[in-house]
């Protein structure tokens, strides 16, 4: 595993460049230019080692390994380990005050030496990769500690756990959350300082001295210094820069500094559109199976990066121009930007720690106005349920109809503006069905406590009054699920109506329709309407289910259409050739018409019932098919009755007065023809024993006698058998 690096995805402009580094390197002629892929190498090492699971202890532990690994590589050592045994190397920093070459006055081995990577040459930078992975995985290492230190302080803040972990051999809960930031803060800028000595290497023109420049120890003319080719191609300086910008928007941003942190995650995000755009252009090579392969290549690191940029850095970026836009800004505004800049990676798990800042930012946002709006009775403060006005008392009730309110709003735009991402509406959906179980549950909480006190007015105006809000909340769900069930089925008939439906998709829509009837009988059975009197008269409190008002109404004529429905996807089940249970089908379509008819009357008869005349023109269409397809089953019906002629096996020619319908070809004829029996006089059988003479037995007896002694002499002997 030492020599890793050489797996790494690199390509040389020179093809005599070594690769094992090993032996003496004085007289090898270095590559010209080689290039790197540096983010794709992070993402490899991010997903196998934690980070994709928010692991970051585990992946600065790998971090930490690599750098051993990297450092210790035989061509490399020399200038990357910081042992005093390699004091003259060209690695070494060199002091000013002149008290020795990087480090103590310690003389041992072992002792530390400091080094200053800006001090090697571009040729010698060129000689090996490790050279640039060294302060890679150290800018990783540092960064991956900062996260690691955010991560320990959120996920263990309840607890106070007792090890240190990343943070020293301190308990964790003698650290407070400054001394956290300060140490995070502290991590991040030494990642900064090594991503900008990544970059500063890859941007190396540094040219060694020669020999006889150092002896003759000759000045050039006018100060100026001879420059060599950079190590590293340009595609490998803009990665570098790339990932320098985004650790010092990083840093920027842990700091509050928003401008510096605009700044440079915007370099970071022109750098990958750059790299993007870049990638889509293939490199020439010499035959065609490098072209093929660096097409290949080209396209994966084309979406690599634009997904980088779009994912990674944008969100970042909105989120500081939230923040140096926020002074200005009324708490809507606020949340309306941060929707408008949230639509990042709803599909991309990977990369949502990223975008931490900016949800959590828009989730406090929405919290606070919410808390602000129950506070202050302003908004739901009174609700309208069955013909009586409710008012919500609490704050808390008041804040989960809110969320309720403002779940539904978000659902409804992403279902009419996003119709491709299924799993985010679904995803909402749920949310917004908890949030009436939120409601719900508060509801029967303050019931409970209710249940303990004696009757009375005010304790019956308040019982009452919780009853509607729980009424009201349990109806907003069932309408939602309701409503949700009834596009899935009339989506199952839509797409499939050309193609024809089959027996299956029958029977999914009529699983639906069942669904939907149980739901409509729970929503006529909700509690609420009348008045807290009638409610409560004789202690009866189911008394209520039996108030008929507009919205009992419209109930049942809700499940009076959903009973039709059911019953004509029922009869369709049954008419289906697999089935073919034709009588059974028509009853269904009978009693499917007349629940229709019903039901067209019982919409018709309310007047203010939400969505009546489509239901209507629906109904009426459906009425229509019903009859078509009543006609169609009973003329299978009929068909399949006199078919039972046609499996008598009988030819055409027997059945010259019967008319139905054979269910397979018939022959003309039976050819031979069949033996049939006649009716005969007794007087033909007397003439004919006049005809029948007595059994030949001494004839038989001697034609047996010759041919039984021929076959027994034929078949003695050995080879009897062959004599036959």
């Amino acid at each position: 595993r030492r020599h890793r690096a050489c797996t790494m995805t690199m390509t040389m402009a020179s093809s005599t460049s070594t690769n094992n580094g090993s032996g003496n390197n004085n007289n090898q002629q270095p590559p010209s230019t080689m290039r790197i892929h540096l983010h794709s190498e992070l993402s490899s090492s991010h997903s196998s080692h934690g980070i994709s699971h928010e692991d970051y202890a585990q992946y600065a532990g790998y971090c930490t390994r690599r750098l051993s690994r990297l450092r210790h590589g035989k061509p490399v050592k020399k200038e990357l380990l910081h042992c005093r045994q390699y004091k003259n190397a060209l690695s070494t920093k060199k002091e000013e005050d002149g008290g020795g070459a990087g480090g103590g006055v310690s003389k041992a081995k072992h002792a530390y030496r400091a080094i200053d990577m800006t001090n090697l040459p571009s040729e010698v930078l060129g000689m090996h990769v490790n050279y640039f992975w060294e302060p890679l995985y150290c800018a990783e290492r540092c960064w991956a500690a900062s996260m690691a230190v955010k991560a320990e302080y959120g996920n263990d803040s309840s607890n106070g756990g007792g090890g240190g972990g990343l943070l020293g051999s301190e308990p964790k809960k003698e650290w407070s959350p400054g001394k956290i930031r300060a140490h995070s803060i502290k991590r991040l800028r030494k990642a900064a300082k090594f991503a900008t000595l990544l970059e500063t290497l890859t941007a190396c023109t540094k040219k060694a001295p020669s020999a006889q420049e150092g002896a003759e120890g000759a000045e050039k003319p006018n100060g100026e210094e001879e420059t060599a080719a950079p190590p590293v191609d340009e595609h490998t300086q803009m990665e570098a820069k790339a990932y320098a910008s985004w650790m010092r928007g990083n840093l920027a941003l842990e700091q509050n500094q928003w401008q510096t942190a605009c700044n440079e995650y915007q370099m970071a995000l022109t750098l990958c559109e750059s790299l993007a755009s870049n990638s889509n252009v293939s490199s020439g090579g010499d035959d065609e199976a490098k072209d093929n392969g660096n097409a290949m290549q080209q396209l994966e690191l084309l979406d690599f990066f634009t997904t980088r940029g779009q994912n990674v850095i944008a969100p970042l970026l909105r989120y500081c121009h939230y923040e140096l836009q926020e002074k200005g800004m009324s708490p809507t505004e606020k949340i309306s930007f941060l929707q408008s800049s949230s639509s990042v990676t709803d599909n991309n798990n990977n990369n949502t720690t990223h975008n931490d800042p900016l949800q959590s930012k828009l989730q406090s946002l929405k919290v606070q106005t919410l808390q602000s709006q129950a506070t202050s009775g302003s908004s739901m403060s009174e609700i309208v349920f069955r013909e009586n006005t409710i008012a919500v008392e609490t704050k808390e009730l008041r804040m989960a109809l809110l969320k309720i309110q403002d779940l539904k709003g978000d659902w409804e735009e992403d279902k009419n503006g996003n119709t491709n991402n299924n799993n985010a509406s679904d995803a909402k959906f749920m949310a917004l069905l908890s949030g009436h179980d939120d409601a719900i549950s508060l509801t029967n909480q303050e019931l409970k406590l209710l249940a303990t006190l004696k009757s009375g007015p005010a304790v019956n105006a308040k019982k009452f009054q919780l009853v509607n809000i729980v009424g009201y909340a349990k109806f907003k769900k069932l309408k939602l699920v309701m409503g949700r069930n009834e596009d899935l089925a009339k989506g199952i008939v839509r797409r499939n109506r050309k193609k024809g439906m089959t027996l299956k998709h029958f029977e999914e829509v009529a699983h639906l329709y069942d669904a939907l009837l149980q739901d409509a009988r729970v929503v006529a059975s909700l509690p609420g309407g009348g008045s807290a009197e009638d409610y409560f008269e004789g202690g009866n409190t189911s008394s209520a289910s039996a108030v008929e008002d507009e919205f009992l109404l419209e109930a049942n004529a809700t499940i009076l259409r959903l009973r039709s429905l059911r019953c004509y996807y029922l009869a369709k089940m049954h008419a289906s050739p697999l089935v073919h249970k034709y009588p059974e089908a028509v009853a269904l379509l009978d009693q499917a018409e007349s629940l229709a008819q019903e039901a067209s009357e019982e919409i018709g008869a309310c007047d203010e019932m939400e969505g009546g005349d489509e239901m209507l023109e629906h109904l009426e269409s459906v009425l229509e098919e019903m009859r078509g397809e009543k006609c169609r089953v009973l003329a299978v019906s009929y068909l399949n009755k006199n078919t039972s002629s046609a499996a008598s096996g009988k030819c055409l020619l027997e059945r010259l007065y019967d008319y139905g319908i054979p269910s397979a070809s018939a022959p003309l004829s039976h050819v031979p023809p069949k033996l049939e029996p006649m009716a005969c006089k007794p007087s033909f059988f007397d003439v004919a024993l006049n005809y029948v003479s007595d059994y030949p037995v001494d004839e038989l007896e001697k034609a047996l006698g010759e041919h039984g002694d021929g076959a027994s002499s034929a078949s003695t002997g050995f080879l009897g058998w062959f004599r036959r």
